[in-house]
């Protein structure tokens, strides 16, 4: 009896380790493509990324392209026939190229969004299940202190392929990847609004 009680402890222990493992190495395999991402993202030259937006709200949905342009995390330029968003470390300004009126805004301490998941800002970001499908990995997340989750697309190479946010029932943002390139960045350098009207929110 001794005996098989200490075999059913050893058993238990192997099992245990057992898991412990397979989860050290799923949660390995996810950290690698993490960090493979972050290092395509953080591209000492800089990235430049032509996407489309599609945003979904109950009924209606609005699709829009544009460009962001990444220097490093938290400081890159959102792109738009309309506006422009230029990101600053905490500050955020926005400019209404119609009416030449630009919002100056800081960002909220823990407050995410879904470019700051396209930078490679994983602060507050906790990972789920990772799955390889042909040529593309997925990668479910979720962002407990914003309340929302969705999936991250990436290429074999590291590069992203699209971001899905679902903030509630029927409620999603798309971002797809329609061209993706390193350095040559012109709309966050260039920016530089002039004669407009300004609104500073952080006063």
């Amino acid at each position: 009896r001794i005996l098989s009680g200490y075999s059913r402890i050893d058993s238990m222990k192997r099992f245990l380790i057992f898991n412990f493992l397979l989860l050290a190495v799923s949660f390995g395999q996810l950290n690698s493509w993490a960090h493979r991402f972050k290092e395509v993202i953080n591209d000492p030259k800089g990235i430049s990324i032509s996407l489309k937006i599609e945003q979904k709200q109950f009924s209606d949905v609005s699709i829009e392209s544009g460009v962001i342009e990444i220097v490093k995390k938290k400081h890159y330029i959102l792109d738009f026939p309309s506006e422009s968003v230029f990101v600053t470390g905490d500050t955020i300004q926005t400019w209404n190229k119609a009416t030449n009126q630009l919002i100056i805004a800081q960002t909220i301490e823990g407050d995410m969004n879904i470019f700051d998941l396209l930078t490679g800002d994983f602060e507050y970001v906790t990972f789920g299940k990772i799955t390889q499908r042909k040529k593309n990995i997925f990668m479910l997340f979720d962002v407990p202190i914003m309340g929302y989750g969705g999936e991250l697309i990436l290429k074999k190479n590291g590069e992203p392929d699209s971001v899905k946010v679902i903030y509630g029932p029927d409620q999603t943002v798309l971002l797809t990847v329609n061209d993706f390139k390193r350095g040559n960045l012109t709309y966050y350098y260039q920016f530089n609004p002039k004669n407009e009207e300004v609104i500073d929110l952080r006063e």
